[in-house]
């Protein structure tokens, strides 16, 4: 898969109808809502990106909805690790608009669907009243319950999605990280499903190891699950990029580059060419 992420509706009229040489047809993956709150319109034809938990907006408009953690940390903007507000996942009338959104994108012909920030903000998330009332009383214990919340929403996300369905990964591919941190058991949320994204950012890309490293890391943790990485492409050197996108071609199914101009990244696409051999994801991006 050779892909592009955005959020500029102008990438989508220069993309349309264009491919990038050997490479094939690009992927686009547009996001009709961001952490920020602010929703789009769906647009048919593209991947519809919907940042799920992590919601600027809600949680402005409504503190009670932001995920707590150990001693009453709320999961927002100021505290220390995050960058955005979080929901609590468990918030039933949060995730209906959510899914009613992921509705409306099937509805309007998307070509696919990626839920981001899917997941708790991080360990020891959520504690709030809400959240203790329903550990207790699914009979579960709390690593369980956890997964199980994340599951569920990504279970009925999948009911309604327009295929294929993707979800983004933190880069953590260590041990049992991504469900003691985050309450994803991707063994459970890999049969709804299609692949996964693994968002991999650096501004610079002058090394490359540590790249390799949690790519090899995601190819062994998943598995038979395709994954493909995301490169963080807006005004890194050429050659880097292209660099980085080899080494993590070798292990992943595909790579997409986020949020730099069309016109300056589908060169970049024609010079590193189609999918590896390897990829699970070829066909989908017109290279047989």
């Amino acid at each position: 898969m050779r892909g592009i992420v955005t959020a500029n509706r102008r990438d989508l009229e220069a993309l349309e109808g264009r491919t990038a040489g050997n490479a094939g047809t690009v992927e686009v993956f547009f996001e009709i809502k961001g952490v920020t709150g602010h929703v789009e319109a769906p647009v048919p034809g593209v991947h519809n990106m919907v940042s799920c938990f992590g919601d600027n907006q809600a949680v402005g408009e409504r503190p009670e909805l932001a995920a707590v953690g150990p001693d009453g940390m709320r999961a927002v903007r100021g505290e220390r690790y995050f960058n955005w507000d979080w929901v609590c996942p468990s918030r039933r009338e949060y995730r209906d608009r959510l899914l009613d959104l992921v509705r409306r994108a099937a509805a309007a012909g998307a070509g696919g669907t990626r839920l981001d920030t899917v997941s708790f903000p991080r360990e020891g998330f959520c504690q709030c009243p809400a959240c203790r009332e329903a550990q207790a009383a699914s009979g579960l214990d709390w690593p369980a319950w956890r997964a199980e919340v994340i599951t569920g929403f990504i279970r009925e996300a999948a009911a309604v999605a327009r295929r294929p369905l993707s979800v983004t990964l933190y880069p953590d591919p260590y041990g049992d990280h991504q469900r003691e941190r985050f309450g994803l058991d991707l063994d459970a949320i890999a049969r709804y499903v299609d692949f996964f994204v693994v968002p991999i950012y650096d501004l610079h890309y002058a090394t490359t190891h540590w790249l390799e490293t949690l790519a090899w890391g995601f190819r062994d943790f998943l598995g038979s699950a395709p994954f493909v990485v995301e490169l963080y492409a807006l005004n890194v050197d050429r050659k880097a990029l292209l660099r980085a996108a080899r080494v993590a071609d070798a292990y992943a199914d595909g790579v997409l580059f986020a949020y730099e101009r069309a016109a300056e990244i589908l060169p970049v696409i024609e010079e590193l060419g189609p999918s590896p051999g390897h990829s699970r994801l070829r066909g989908r991006d017109g290279d047989a």
